[in-house]
């Protein structure tokens, strides 16, 4: 099963950081128990969240959910200089009322990215630089303040996603047809016992070739595809019902002990529903 590595602790309802490279950066896959908002004062490249990847310029919000596997891959001939948020999923649900989900921000109903016209881009970066502000010094009402500010922000999110005026731009679509043509396969195919070799010689291409084209057009592995696909499905059929030992070989997994091990490490708990309890190591903000 793929796994990714779980990333940060956050102790606190959120934290900010402001970081600026000569250049931009690459990760590998990743996820976090919070919930991240990425503003992008500048730079350019990709950004890959759940499989899908998302096309990046200077300006844009990036607003990641908790457990959503992500990583970065910004160009290194260009400046980046973000300002990262993370949120507790906890802190998030606790601020949310009827008419304002919190947590639907991150969920990625209409998408991951927000790119905003002036005035409205220019409103949510000052707040952050408010709210960075705010928690640059120890003055009476630090914590109250700068929180209230965090959820004008959140508030004013929430508000540009549904505006008329705000783009919400599409994951790419790989350009390489005989990569659509794989993906459509495995997504066709998902209870078939599915091998890097049959799936080449399905293709008639080399198995390498294959490999490296998958990447490229993905930023994944095929193998890494193939899981999050299954794992996605099988959460589905569970919510729908369906029993955890049913769904996971009517995805294709062999095995319930596999299975489960890699439904933790993805959605933080088992398919019956109990916390997943792995290590966290500390990270600094990417």
């Amino acid at each position: 099963m793929a796994e990714y590595e779980k990333r940060g602790y956050l102790l606190e309802n959120f934290r900010l950081f402001h970081l600026r490279s000569a250049s931009g950066t690459k990760t590998d896959y990743h996820y976090h128990e919070f919930c991240k908002i990425l503003l992008l004062i500048s730079g350019r490249g990709s950004y890959f969240i759940d499989s899908r990847r998302y096309l990046l310029s200077s300006g844009d919000i990036v607003l990641i959910g908790s457990r959503s596997v992500h990583r970065p891959d910004l160009a290194e001939d260009a400046p980046y200089e973000r300002i990262i948020i993370y949120v507790s999923p906890d802190f998030l649900q606790q601020m949310s009322t009827p008419d304002c989900p919190l947590l639907s921000l991150f969920q990625g109903q209409d998408g991951h990215v927000l790119r905003l016209k002036e005035p409205q881009r220019r409103g949510v970066f000052d707040l952050a630089s408010r709210l960075e502000a705010e928690l640059s010094h120890d003055a009476f009402g630090r914590s109250v303040f700068s929180q209230a500010v965090l959820l004008q922000l959140l508030v004013k999110l929430g508000r540009s996603i549904h505006d008329d005026s705000a783009a919400l731009p599409r994951p790419s679509i790989p350009e390489n047809h005989r990569v659509l043509e794989i993906m459509e396969y495995l997504d066709r195919n998902l209870a078939e016992d599915l091998d890097i070799d049959r799936l080449a010689e399905q293709f008639f291409i080399s198995k390498f070739y294959m490999m490296r084209l998958f990447h490229r057009e993905t930023g994944m592995t095929v193998h890494a595809y193939l899981t999050q696909r299954r794992l996605n499905q099988a959460k589905s059929l569970i919510g729908g019902g369906m029993r955890a030992t049913d769904a996971c070989f009517a995805c294709g997994f062999r095995s319930y002990s596999s299975f489960t091990r890699a439904y933790g490490k993805y959605f933080g708990t088992t398919p019956t529903g109990r916390a997943d309890t792995g290590l966290i190591r500390p990270e600094g903000a990417e």
